[in-house]
């Protein structure tokens, strides 16, 4: 499936004479996959010096068919300067491509191959466990954990990674993406949930460090003790 938009400015103008035009199609893959398999949820094309509307695109129709380009209408003829950029389910860019296309009077149809983007960053893996005796999330009656990644040497304070359930498909622990690489500690808070809402039962009170490496999962043992 393509999907079609009108340049605005240029419809409106399209239906007078003056200067020559021609109609630009742009086909996508994506490091020579779909959006679909590559990952990508969402393409954003945008034009220099012109308005697109819409500019972003689902991979997936409601209907379940796949995107594979955009049918971007009619413009002037002469060169522009096109981006394609993929996102994933994170709204994180994985894929973009930057390039000049050339529209001539009549058809213009162009197949673009968007390639992955550099990655910079790295990811931990956590795991946890819950006082001297290293109970489960089960057994120590966690339902949720906050993720601190370089808090003091405390444990306080750091960066907030967001709150997750304690343990998702039978493991206790998360992943904490697109960290930069080098040594970060990491610390967890967990959280009983009752009747009046969530309450802080264990923390961490020694840090854990992991290195981080580029494209790389470290994996990151965390335990958390009662509170003082």
């Amino acid at each position: 499936m393509r999907r079609t938009l009108m340049l605005l400015l240029l419809a409106a103008a399209a239906c007078g004479g003056g200067p020559s035009r021609g109609h630009l199609v742009v086909d996508w893959t994506f490091a020579g996959r779909s959006c679909a398999d590559a990952g990508v949820a969402n393409i954003r094309v945008a034009i220099a010096n012109e308005v697109l509307t819409p500019d972003t695109f689902n991979c997936q129709e409601s209907n379940g068919q796949i995107n594979i380009g955009v049918d971007l209408g009619t413009y002037f003829t002469g060169d522009y300067q096109l981006t394609i950029s993929g996102y994933d389910a994170n709204n994180v860019v994985t894929h973009e491509q930057t390039q000049t296309v050339a529209v001539h009077q009549g058809e213009n149809s162009y197949a673009i191959d968007v390639p992955q983007v550099a990655v910079t960053t790295g990811s931990a893996a956590l795991t946890w466990s819950f006082d001297v005796d290293h109970k489960s999330c089960a057994a120590a009656n966690v339902q949720k954990v906050t993720i601190l990644v370089d808090p003091d040497s405390g444990g306080n304070g750091g960066t907030n990674a967001g709150t997750v359930p304690c343990s998702t498909m039978g493991t206790d622990g998360a992943s904490v993406e697109s960290i930069t690489p080098g040594t970060h500690t990491f610390a967890i808070l967990a959280l009983r949930t009752l009747s009046d809402g969530d309450h802080v039962v264990y923390r961490t009170h020694n840090p854990v460090a992991g290195y981080i490496v580029v494209g790389a999962i470290t994996d990151v043992t965390v335990s958390a003790e009662t509170l003082p």
